[in-house]
């Protein structure tokens, strides 16, 4: 099995959009965490566990809103990425699943790219992205992201085995990757 940590080592596109991602990470996290203990501290709230509750839950709120709102929160769209539904239209209550990793923002996020680069599937996308039905564009990547999707609902709509491109060495069913490749959902063998 090819795991994303296969393709982030010769796919400079997918090391750039996770860099992309955790520069918008930190913008987001730094217009909740300078603001907002100024604030608790000027109404003469210094409690370290309420303070520290407060910015988790401020930080899920603030990104959870903006990119249901707007599909991006304002580091991603500083940075020219959006959030996007892999079926339906409505991001609604995925964008809820998607961002608990910013309740535990000092431990989740790593642990949740590590989990969903790891795993198979769309190496851009997190474990909380795969469990919520969600991806992560770079503008200039809407018009790939659109025609993968149309070629994977296309697929699906086909009787198995029949008009399927199939692994040239063993057989399996090819799996369509990010960056146009075919990769073999049973060898894991890129075409």
């Amino acid at each position: 099995m090819v795991t994303g940590f296969d393709i982030l080592g010769h796919d400079r596109g997918l090391r750039s959009h996770w860099k992309y991602r955790a520069a918008a990470f930190i913008a987001d996290a730094l217009m909740i965490f300078i603001p907002l203990p100024l604030l608790l501290y000027f109404f003469g709230i210094a409690d370290y566990f309420t303070v520290g509750l407060v910015l988790s839950v401020g930080f899920y709120i603030f990104t959870s809103i903006t990119e249901t709102l707007t599909g991006a929160s304002v580091g991603k769209k500083l940075l020219g990425l959006k959030v996007h539904p892999m079926t339906g239209q409505s991001l609604g209550g995925r964008v809820c699943v998607r961002n608990l990793d910013r309740l535990f923002w000092f431990v989740m996020p790593p642990i949740n790219f590590a989990l969903g680069m790891a795993t198979r599937g769309d190496p851009r996308q997190t474990a909380l992205d795969r469990l919520a039905g969600t991806v992560v564009v770079h503008a200039g990547e809407k018009e790939r992201y659109e025609a993968r999707i149309e070629a994977m609902r296309e697929a699906e709509n086909k009787p198995a085995g029949a008009g399927r491109d199939a692994c040239q060495e063993c057989g399996g069913e090819l799996i369509l990757l990010p960056d146009q490749k075919l990769q073999c959902g049973k060898c894991g063998l890129i075409q």
